[in-house]
């Protein structure tokens, strides 16, 4: 398994450069960049010039680009606005293809106020579809991430199955609200065939992290797992590194 920064809140304020020499110093094996958020400048107006760079940055580094983590979300029952952030999402897999990343993160996200729920996984469904279809060429995942109502393994589960493109996966994210439902497992098992990405939270026993790893383990997972901080932090290096003695600790503990 390797360690991947998620640049949203913790390397939110470090441009390209700096994310590397951070990344390297403190043992990441690659950067996740967060669309929108920082200076790091992988993003849609980056010019044919700038992505260029971005490519040949990363490939001199011993660091691999783990993915993009959009903001697309499919659950408009408006179908213009659904067809708007797909658009937004292929125009991505372009820009990953260009930058030498394989994958990019989008949301089901929310259920709409009074909506029926299986129109909108239906929709969720086609929208990855879609996508997938123009991502095919590039070999760029489009991978769905267990977030908002989509938390739910089913839904995300349901949507994933209505795709069926080899270039549709999941991001399992761990969500402390699953333990109240009792093992993990129980949202980890059934997407288990789809799981692409992992993105962590906050690296405290709030969540079974410890578990969360030897169960990876044992499915043979060998991507990346994404911290992503919750909060931002006033000495965001130092976080950066204590969580990469965590991790190293605990994986070599599952």
């Amino acid at each position: 398994m390797k360690l991947g920064l998620l640049t949203y809140n913790l390397g939110r304020d470090f441009d390209l450069d700096e994310l590397i020499r951070i990344c390297e110093a403190y043992d990441y094996d690659g950067i996740e960049f967060r669309s929108g958020v920082g200076p790091h400048g992988v993003e849609l107006s980056a010019s044919a010039e700038e992505r260029a760079t971005i490519r040949e940055k990363m490939a001199a580094s011993r660091l691999q680009i783990a993915g993009i983590g959009t903001s697309c979300r499919f659950e408009s029952l408006d179908e213009g606005e659904r067809q708007a952030q797909i658009d937004e999402a292929k125009a991505f897999i372009d820009l990953s293809a260009e930058i030498g990343c394989p994958r990019i993160r989008v949301f089901g996200n929310k259920f709409p106020e009074g909506a029926d729920r299986q129109v909108v996984v239906h929709n969720v469904g086609e929208a990855l579809a879609e996508i997938a279809e123009h991502a095919a060429p590039t070999g760029v995942d489009v991978n769905l991430e267990l977030h908002g109502d989509f938390s739910y393994w089913k839904y995300t589960l349901e949507a994933v199955e209505i795709a069926d493109h080899v270039r549709v996966g999941v991001v399992y994210n761990c969500n402390v609200s699953e333990i109240a439902y009792g093992s993990i497992g129980q949202f980890l098992e059934p997407v288990a065939p789809y799981l692409r990405h992992v993105h962590m939270h906050e690296l405290e026993n709030i969540f079974p992290y410890q578990l969360l790893f030897r169960w990876l383990k044992n499915i043979g997972y060998t991507g990346f797992c994404s911290v992503e901080s919750d909060t931002p932090s006033t000495d965001a290096e130092r976080i950066i590194r204590i969580y990469s003695l965590l991790y190293r600790a605990w994986v070599d503990g599952a």
